[in-house]
């Protein structure tokens, strides 16, 4: 296999920022894939972040509507999954969605309003926000969801 040498950036962009693993599954196979497709926002807000300012600016905003409509979409199907069982957690669970919302929107605003704002930092934030609430809040939910749903649930 032969690779072109193209300038550092494209070299950077290569790499992705985070990689899925498999200990992030919930087993919850809708969940799972909509926790994939964050991380390829988030990855693709970082590579935004590597790329010349006028670049950033149109990819970064391109990505971030992309991210907050999808974040949307993740919490209400999370939420109904947690609904159809009951989960005792759920008020708390929406809680920090609601949390995380109002976060990214108010980043989002300040970026817009040309505010200062530091892309790689609010990538960074998104990272881990993310695997924090998927290796804790979501790994329970899902440990309850298959508690009354039956290890065959999915």
């Amino acid at each position: 296999m032969v690779f072109l040498e193209g300038n550092v950036k494209e070299k950077k962009k290569m790499a992705n920022f985070v990689e899925w693993n498999q200990s992030y599954n919930v087993g919850i196979a809708h969940v799972d894939k909509q926790h994939k497709h964050l991380v390829y926002l988030i990855n693709d807000l970082y590579n935004a972040c590597l790329d010349e300012k006028n670049v950033l600016e149109e990819t970064f905003t391109s990505v971030m509507k992309e991210m907050v409509e999808y974040v949307m979409i993740h919490f209400r199907d999370e939420e109904a999954i947690m609904e159809s069982v009951n989960y005792p957690q759920l008020k708390e669970h929406k809680k920090k969605h609601e949390a995380f919302v109002k976060e990214v929107l108010t980043a989002v605003t300040a970026y817009k309003n040309g505010k200062q704002f530091v892309p790689n930092a609010f990538v960074r934030f998104l990272r881990d926000w993310l695997f924090n609430h998927i290796l804790v809040s979501d790994k329970e939910m899902a440990k309850y969801y298959f508690t009354v749903k039956g290890a065959d649930a999915e």
